[in-house]
């Protein structure tokens, strides 16, 4: 498969995922709309990687950011030397 923006042979492994551009011309332009994704936690020493496109991510985005504080003891901390 020839590259849309080059003409140059596309690397097998982008060919896979559908991409329609070579990884130099991926690198070098930036209207390409890159790929984004987030840990999963299906279990606690197991996270997976949900690969998504940034259109996806940026509606998404909202859902994985922590809603909660980071730690009990940042918590305990602030409130005794306070």
């Amino acid at each position: 498969m020839k590259c849309i923006t080059c003409s140059n042979d596309i690397e097998q492994p982008r060919v896979e995922f559908g991409m329609k551009t070579c990884k130099a011309c991926a690198f070098r332009g930036r209207d390409v709309a890159r790929y984004k994704g987030n840990m999963v936690y299906d279990h606690k020493t197991s996270p997976s990687i949900q690969i998504m496109s940034s259109e996806c991510w940026n509606e998404q985005k909202k859902y994985y950011k922590p809603q909660g504080a980071r730690s009990a003891v940042k918590n305990f901390s602030k409130h005794l030397c306070a």
